[in-house]
């Protein structure tokens, strides 16, 4: 049987990360999986809802050491063939959508990752990169965003994987279901990831690193669009189970 181990990075972010949790045992049911939390450093009452999660590995870090970081760090300890790293301001809107993944992964073997495509000076941008544990460990490969090679987590890495000799599957945000600011992935011709703006950003929860603003985007705009999102009735029925 095929099995993956779903990583995700968190940061003072308990209403997200629920959703992101509850999303993925909605929706992966007919796939062996497990749930890998690394955690940078969030306050203990911004954890305590995945703390008394019997299905989540939650690694808790004593600072955030970052994206990238955490990635690595969350693909070393993973236990199965195949890792699904995902933003834990995203979640997914559909069952099928990790069989669809393996499916796409399989059909060629020249593929090792499959990403988001982000703008010209960003090959590869979250929230969801998929790939093979021991290809990435075997190569030495990482996450870890490298000041004047890359600009943003896996920039580097999917340079790696190119002069490797393989190739690197990308998708484009397509249309979106929620009239709401964030990116949907569709996954063969079908809505399936749904990932949020700034969702960990603003540290709304964790009053001492509190932003107000962030590249021009006001928390209040965020805040809004965050209620927005949390009404969609797709996401009040994940947080419902």
């Amino acid at each position: 049987m095929r099995s993956v181990s779903i990583i995700s990075a968190s940061v003072d972010s308990p209403e997200w990360s629920e959703l992101f949790v509850k999303s993925i045992r909605k929706f992966t049911t007919n796939v062996e999986h497990e749930i890998i939390i690394i955690d940078n450093g969030s306050t203990v009452q911004n954890l305590y809802w995945m703390k008394n999660q019997a299905d989540i590995r939650l690694v808790e870090l004593n600072t955030n050491y970052g994206h990238g970081f955490a990635i690595d760090k969350g693909t070393m300890l993973a236990k199965n063939h195949y890792v699904c790293a995902l933003d834990i301001d995203s979640h997914v809107q559909r069952e099928g959508w990790m069989e669809d993944l393996i499916e796409m992964y399989e059909e060629s073997s020249e593929t090792r990752f499959i990403g988001c495509k982000g703008p010209d000076h960003k090959p590869l941008k979250p929230p969801l990169f998929f790939y093979e544990k021991r290809f990435i460990m075997d190569n030495n490969l990482s996450f870890i965003h490298v000041p004047g090679v890359s600009s943003d987590t896996a920039q580097k890495l999917y340079h790696d994987i190119l002069d490797l000799g393989f190739s690197v599957q990308r998708f484009v945000p397509g249309y979106k279901i929620y009239d709401c600011s964030g990116d949907e992935f569709w996954i063969k011709d079908k809505a399936t990831i749904f990932h949020s703006w700034y969702g960990t950003r603003f540290c709304e929860n964790r009053p001492d690193r509190k932003k107000e603003d962030v590249d021009g985007y006001k928390i209040e705009k965020y805040l809004e669009n965050k209620a927005k999102i949390f009404n969609q009735p797709l996401v009040k029925e994940i947080l419902g189970c």
